[in-house]
């Protein structure tokens, strides 16, 4: 990690620190996103080339327990980038390839994770963009030109200094796809470069340019990857848009139709008020709670205006639900904890609001339908019981690695289905559509019959799978 300088624009001999290490991007430093974005991806080992900000960069993660991945410390003083021995000396450290990276820039772990696996059979990879695309904005000054034979990418690097015209190889394509400060190098190519090096040029860009010469070079599209380089106020703004953006992808699969098209439209907004207030995530899951359980007392009072004030506290509260795995993800951190207590506290959200529209629902009706709205209730009641009894089931299955691996392919799935569903909120529209209409006691049927077929989907699984491992 170059936390003080980019791999390519050195300025000249001079090294010329970049600010951005010390830049709060999704209120984070751009240093901690980028180390804890690597630790995301699978990456243990991490080399710092750091100038004089290296005590406050020092600061920013000592004692924080997140971060797991061993690092060490090079000051530029001493491993100055444009000196080939420096490169040499972490060709020595290196097995196979390494990752060169500046720190001025947002992406996501499946990135860092494509380029580790590209990596592996000992060639450079490269991520480029386009101009334009995806909001792109990459090294100016490297470009990889098209190789009219392969249909691939050769490096075509070129340097130019800001203040003067531009070369005319950026006149001639502006859609030629240019290098980010993200670079896979084989040792042996960081090693060989001082021996051809001249003062003023990057050693990386000398390696590349073993690399191409020798057929070994590959690039990679960084645009779908959530990149987005950070320098300057509109670099800024854009990093943090992508990194909201990129929440999108993730939650996704995960989301119903009611939350991706509506409440992750809200949540986002509040979510950025959250992590200004640095609120933690199970703060947050547990304020969600808080108002679900309020929705549930205003639907147990049984009136018109109880039923409208309890669906609007239930949509909130489903919406801030939204809040905690976004500024957890855009945090790091997650934890088994607060997924344990996203899950439970959802369910008993779940279980009050079944129970506060049957109560109220009881209260209204007390003559002419009896006790058939407790019943229905009772039924939800149980079923969403007996649901979270089987989901914490099947993660038990999940962390039997070998069991897991025993079952069959169709169980593994539907187990897999269940899964991303149990915690499905869309039925929140339905509640407050019954709300609005004023026939509440409806939906008690259809939370009923639902919630009963799910949790008896889940023990059907459960007891085929179990009567598949004794056989």
């Amino acid at each position: 990690v170059m936390a003080s300088s980019l791999l390519f624009d050195f300025g000249g001999s001079d090294y010329k620190p970049v600010a951005g290490a010390l830049v709060r991007v999704g209120w984070m430093k751009l240093f901690q996103r980028t180390l804890f974005t690597l630790q995301h991806a699978g990456i243990s080992q991490i080399l710092t080339l750091v100038g004089q900000e290296e005590q406050s960069l020092r600061a920013l993660i000592d004692g924080d327990a997140r971060l797991h991945a061993m690092i060490r410390w090079l000051p530029v003083r001493e491993f100055p980038p444009l000196d080939p021995q420096t490169w040499e000396t972490l060709a020595n450290e290196v097995k196979g390839s390494c990752l060169i990276l500046g720190c001025h820039m947002v992406f996501a772990p499946s990135l860092i994770q494509l380029l580790r696996e590209v990596g592996r059979e000992g060639q450079a990879v490269v991520a480029v963009g386009r101009p334009g695309e995806a909001g792109w904005s990459g090294n100016p000054g490297v470009v990889m030109r098209a190789d009219p034979h392969t249909g691939g990418h050769i490096p075509r690097v070129v340097f130019w200094d800001r203040q003067s015209d531009r070369p005319a190889e950026f006149d001639e394509d502006q859609g030629l796809a240019r290098a980010a400060d993200l670079v896979v190098l084989p040792a042996r190519l960081l090693g060989i470069s001082g021996s051809w090096s001249t003062p003023e040029t990057s050693p990386i860009r000398l390696a590349l340019e073993q690399a191409a010469a020798e057929g070994v070079v590959q690039t990679l599209s960084a645009s779908s990857h959530a990149y987005q380089d950070a320098r300057g106020v509109e670099g800024l703004q854009k990093a943090e848009h992508t990194l909201f953006r990129s929440l999108q992808s993730v939650d996704g699969t995960l989301d119903g139709v009611v939350d991706r098209y509506v409440n992750r439209k809200v949540s986002r907004p509040l979510s950025r008020l959250f992590m200004q207030l640095r609120c933690p995530p199970n703060v947050i899951t547990l304020l969600s709670m808080i108002i679900g359980l309020g929705g549930a007392a205003c639907f147990a009072k049984g009136s018109y205006a109880g039923g409208i004030a309890g669906a609007l506290l239930f949509q909130l509260a489903v919406i801030i639900d939204c809040c905690d795995g976004e500024v957890a993800r855009l945090t790091f951190t997650e934890s088994p904890l607060g997924q344990a207590l996203d899950l439970v506290s959802d369910n008993i959200v779940h279980v009050a609001v079944f129970a506060g529209i049957a109560w109220g629902a009881y209260q209204e009706n007390l003559t002419s339908s009896g006790y058939l709205p407790l019943l229905l209730g009772g039924i939800a009641v149980f079923s969403t019981g007996v649901s979270l009894w089987c989901v914490d089931r099947v993660k038990s299955l999940k962390g039997n690695t070998v069991r897991w691996r025993l079952m069959r392919q169709a169980d593994r799935t539907r187990f897999d289905f269940i899964l991303r569903h149990v915690a499905n909120r869309d039925f929140s529209i339905v509640v407050l559509v019954c709300a609005c209409l004023g026939v509440l006691p409806w939906f008690l049927w259809l939370v009923a019959a639902g919630t009963s077929v799910f949790a008896a989907m889940m023990a059907w699984s459960l007891y085929r799978a179990s009567c598949v491992h004794q056989s």
